[in-house]
């Protein structure tokens, strides 16, 4: 379980969610979605709501005109009130100030209605003297101070005039005030705040005007009997307050209360904050990071959690709820930014464009990883005469015809993934536990990857060597290397499969430890030559020298060439080992010639590379570092037969001869030396291997060769 977890964390979809979720954490402690969640509120109170409970009748100055003074407005309220109390409405609520006047009467008439009718009259008050929603609003006349019990009016407003919460307690002047809402809505219990419902405007609610009712029309008495009736302000001198669902519409706080009372008896107006937003879709989406799904039913459940915002916003809607959603979608927008860049960057930087298969820098990544390079065998397919395939196939037939090949190196390993270089090596790498013997199933798997593969109904042959890196020591590049000239040193007709272990046969042939050092002694420059001197045996004079690459080392002495040639192979730097060589050769010819022995320096490079232009820039840098005269260097190839694509060496060849430089083929004759490459590359010298040379005074059959 440990063990799984831990591979979970180390994931990088993981890493994307938990760095998603941070993000969200510190922009909602930051609030700065706040305006984000308003907006989604103000939309969703455009949507069709319900009908009022009826239940609650607001009485207003309609025209804006009744109560042109004190005197008027009070005259008109204690008119109101009298008709209330004979029309028997349930309760009465007074959300307007209460100013003495100066007509004595009229306050005191106003004084004893509301005193008579004090069991079923509330005067409501804003309490806070910083409540922003109330603008000039004067305190109440003190003769009016008892005449009534007293609830909170207060209200709080945002930066745009809107109300979407009131508390169900306001505590001032040391002690505890219910709001308003709490007692229209008969919730004096509530402990939490109600968030309003705008669906229901404040067209949607009853409303009649003072001036009828303090007429005594019948349609406004009938239209308060039994009801709760709330007087709205008419002093005009509340801070208006916007209503979202209608910009063109105000509201005053009587309104607002009015709204909440019915949001609450209707059982809406709940809260989901973003706290609890932010841990419900955290959740889910690391429910679904670990949830052992296809790649397809992930997408399906990204999008069904993508999903969920919308249906929230729709819930919060139709249900009269307010949920913040502003901040849950910073973590979408994070995690979905973070996987499109990995998702571009697996494409785009790790994937090759002609296979569309993985590419080495995705090797190398995966190899990286923890564990990974330990725990596996790095196994190289070299495809041989690649360019002469590709040469009779289309762009697209080229990418199906590595893709054919890699499909069947992956037989068997459902997880495996084959891996491009962009040239004619794949690369793979197998668990060490799963096989007992490798070499037995890689040469069953080239058998298999060996035959024909059917492109554009055209059967393409297939030859394949593969190399294998054994080793638990250093890093991807090198071990990737590694493999590269197992797959190099391989051949098809008698040893197809070579495994590096191979040269462990003898540890002082596969020596990681000397690697290392040879690693520092090539950054190091400590690398030297050697001049073999070339003498004319009819003469005697001196002709001529052999560079000889030669390397001391502090722990264990000389190391012999063919030791420490074949580890720069293995270790991908044969480049920067010629390059030093090549530049010493150099300095030597010049040295050479200023000591009045003109002469040509031969210098060994190794046919494999010659498979591109990089042997041509190599030896330019060379020559423009040293200055040397091309004509006193002479360029041995040696190996020749693993020349495969005698073209593009012979360009290369070319090319560097125009500069003035002489090829010459080593040891011809044996081993690698062939009449194919003397045949078809432009050499100007044959060197004679010493196994007929040494022969040729005693042997008739080495002087007739």
């Amino acid at each position: 379980m440990l063990d799984v977890a831990k591979k979970q964390l180390a994931s990088p979809r993981m890493r994307h969610a938990l760095i998603a979720i941070a993000i969200t954490i510190v922009v909602a402690a930051m609030t700065l979605l706040r305006p984000l969640d308003i907006t989604f509120w103000a939309i969703q109170s455009k949507f069709p709501g319900p009908q009022a409970s009826g239940e609650i009748v607001l009485v207003t100055d309609k025209s804006g005109k009744a109560a042109s003074s004190t005197v008027a407005a009070n005259s008109l309220l204690v008119r109101a009130m009298e008709n209330l109390g004979k029309a028997g409405a349930a309760r009465i609520v007074i959300d307007t100030p209460l100013r003495a006047s100066n007509d004595i009467v009229i306050d005191g008439r106003l004084a004893r209605a509301i005193h008579a009718s004090r069991d079923k009259t509330l005067i409501a008050v804003p309490l806070n003297p910083d409540a922003r929603v109330y603008g000039e609003r004067q305190p109440n006349s003190s003769m009016f101070a008892d005449a009534a019990p007293i609830v909170s009016s207060d209200l709080n407003a945002d930066f745009l005039d809107f109300v979407w919460n009131v508390e169900p307690r306001v505590h001032a002047q040391d002690a505890t005030y219910t709001t308003l809402w709490t007692v229209l809505a008969g919730r004096e219990d509530a402990r939490s705040p109600i968030h309003l419902d705008y669906r229901l405007g404040q067209s949607d609610l009853p409303t009649i005007a003072i001036t009828d009712l303090a007429a005594g029309q019948a349609s406004a008495l009938d239209a308060v009997r039994g009801k709760q009736v709330v007087i709205a302000n008419m002093g005009g001198d509340d801070r208006v307050l916007h209503a979202p669902d209608d910009s063109n519409s105000s509201l005053t706080s009587a309104h607002v209360s009015v709204i909440a009372a019915e949001t609450a008896m209707a059982g809406r107006g709940y809260f989901l904050s973003s706290a609890l937003t932010i841990a419900g879709f955290a959740l889910l989406l690391l429910l679904i990071i670990t949830a052992p799904l296809s790649a397809f039913r992930r997408r399906v459940a990204y999008g069904v959690w993508s999903a969920l915002f919308v249906g929230l916003f729709f819930v919060g809607a139709f249900a009269g709820h307010q949920i913040m959603l502003a901040d849950p979608m910073v973590m979408g927008f994070a995690f979905g930014a973070m996987r499109g860049v990995a998702n571009y960057r697996r494409r785009h930087l790790y994937i090759d464009a002609q296979s569309r298969l993985p590419n080495f820098t995705a090797f190398r990544r995966f190899l990286e990883a923890k564990g990974s390079l330990d725990d596996h065998v790095l196994v190289i397919v070299k495809i041989a005469r690649l360019d002469a395939i590709f040469a009779t196939l289309k762009a697209h037939e080229q990418g199906e015809y590595l893709r054919q090949v890699a499909s069947r190196l992956a037989l068997g390993e459902s997880d495996a993934n084959v891996y491009h270089d962009g040239g004619k090596y794949l690369g793979m790498a197998f668990r060490r536990a799963d096989f007992v013997d490798l070499q037995g199933h890689l040469e069953g798997l080239r058998a298999i990857a060996g035959q024909a593969v059917m492109v554009s109904d055209v059967p393409i042959d297939v030859a394949i060597t593969i190399g294998v890196d054994q080793s638990k020591d250093g890093d991807a590049a090198n071990r990737i290397s590694s493999a590269i000239a197992a797959a190099d040193q391989a051949r098809e007709a008698y040893r197809p499969v070579f495994i590096i272990s191979d040269f462990q046969t003898d540890s002082e042939e596969w020596d990681h430890s000397l690697q290392s050092r040879l690693e520092s002694a090539l950054s190091e420059n400590r690398i030297s030559v050697k001049l073999q001197p070339k003498v004319d045996m009819a003469s005697g004079l001196f002709v001529g020298a052999e560079a000889l690459a030669r390397w001391t080392d502090q722990q264990r002495g000389e190391i012999p060439p063919v030791r420490f040639i074949l580890h720069c192979a293995r270790a991908g730097r044969l480049d920067d080992l010629t390059k030093r060589v090549m530049e010493k050769s150099m300095q030597a010819s010049i040295t050479l010639a200023e000591q009045g022995l003109p002469c040509k320096v031969s210098v060994n490079v190794s046919a494999i590379q010659f498979v591109d232009s990089r042997v041509v820039d190599l030896v330019e840098m060379a020559l423009s570092a040293t200055g040397a005269d091309p004509a006193n260097i002479m360029i041995e190839i040696t190996e020749t037969a693993r020349v495969e694509n005698l073209v593009r060496a012979r360009s290369s060849m070319e090319e560097i001869k125009r500069h003035g430089f002489t090829f010459a083929i080593d040891d011809f004759g044996v081993g690698s030396g062939n009449l194919d490459a003397l045949y078809g590359l432009p050499f100007d010298e044959l060197k004679i291997d010493r196994m007929f040379a040494n022969e040729v005074t005693r042997c008739d059959r080495a002087r007739a060769v």
